[in-house]
């Protein structure tokens, strides 16, 4: 288990720098190319860039969640003794499973529905929404994977340093 999730960690991180790597390359080509060579200014890259950021952006929740690292108010939770803490955790991975079952349900619905009539951006670029929508969709299919291997550690094969806020390494 823990090489599938060294390799899943690297390959989100790769992806992630990979996206946004892209994305600054687009805005760059596009910066240049207004001051050098206007005739190359494709009208559609601050749209291309939005997409691809919002990617990375999806994939990096999936990160997030593994890390302990989303925005959350645990200041009461980190009082409690280690099994109050250990109840809580799994308590609010259950809240976010839950969560990320219904994100992906509906926001699959928009993905196909957007693909099933077509719909396109309002820009000259014309891209299928539904390829953008898919990124939400994913994104919480990767929270809910995350968080049923925290569910399944905090119940079978706990350690304390499953509570830290941001954990290195699942053991």
């Amino acid at each position: 288990m823990n090489r599938v999730l060294k390799v899943w960690n690297a390959t989100e991180s790769i992806a992630i720098g990979l996206l946004l790597i892209v994305a600054l390359g687009i805005s760059l080509f596009d910066m240049f190319a207004r001051i050098i060579a206007p005739k190359w200014v494709t009208g559609f890259s601050e749209e291309l860039v939005v997409y691809v950021v919002v990617w990375a952006l999806f994939i990096a929740i999936s990160k997030l969640t593994y890390e302990n690292a989303h925005v959350r108010a645990d200041l009461i939770v980190q009082m409690l003794p280690q099994r109050g803490r250990r109840i809580s955790e799994i308590i609010c991975c259950l809240i976010g499973l839950v969560f990320g079952a219904v994100m992906i349900q509906f926001s699959y619905l928009a993905a196909f529905e957007a693909w099933e009539y077509g719909d396109l951006s309002t820009s000259s670029l014309r891209m299928p929404l539904w390829i953008f929508y898919m990124c939400l969709p994913i994104g919480f299919l990767l929270v809910v994977l995350r968080y049923l291997i925290k569910i399944w550690f905090l119940c079978f094969k706990f350690t304390p340093a499953l509570l830290e806020r941001r954990e290195s390494e699942l053991k």
